[in-house]
């Protein structure tokens, strides 16, 4: 399991890889590099994970003190639950600038895996071609594998800065969420 590290402007380090191997080598594969991070995110769906072997993943993550979180999606595709991808890309940043090591995988590393990332590198700022080229250059290869998921990270990138927009237009109107309101 070779972890390709991102460069990136957090006290965390971010990284994306293909899955472990399943079976029996999952186990001591995942060891071997759990030293290196404090968090494993994966993309797989319940079926590859079976077909994979690798059901015990989370597991063997938190016997050796690491986080787990798992958002499936299906290979080759985008996420169907937007809302919840965004929920768990404002998680990992937060995460990240709290000097958390993380790595991503799905099952090749190529696309959703990258998606992520690139989302994660958005979130800290970066224009989204940048954060496309970035996880690419960490990756060593064109990423991410659709065209799909390339129109994913910019439509991410689109609803980051609106909703930057709305609350830097809340704080010069100074108006108050509902939510402020409530006690």
């Amino acid at each position: 399991m070779e972890i390709h590290w991102i460069p990136q402007d957090t006290p965390g380090s971010l990284g994306i890889s293909r899955r472990p191997p399943g079976g029996e080598a999952m186990e001591a594969v995942l060891v071997a590099n759990l030293g290196y991070v404090d968090r494993v995110v994966t993309l797989l769906e319940p079926e590859e994970v079976e077909r994979l072997d690798i059901v015990r993943e989370a597991e063997v993550c938190a016997a050796h003190g690491v986080a787990f979180d798992n958002l499936p999606v299906p290979d080759h595709d985008i996420p169907a639950d937007v809302p919840a991808f965004d929920r768990l890309v404002k998680k990992l940043r937060k995460q990240l600038l709290a000097g958390e090591r993380m790595v991503i995988h799905c099952n090749a590393g190529l696309g959703r895996a990258p998606t992520l990332a690139c989302c994660l590198l958005i979130a800290g700022g970066l224009h989204p071609d940048e954060a496309v080229l970035k996880v690419g250059a960490a990756r060593g290869r064109t990423v991410p594998e659709m065209d799909s998921q390339y129109a994913f990270i910019h439509a991410f990138a689109e609803r980051q800065a609106a909703g930057a927009a709305r609350r830097s237009k809340s704080k010069k109107t100074g108006s108050v969420s509902p939510r402020c309101l409530s006690s």
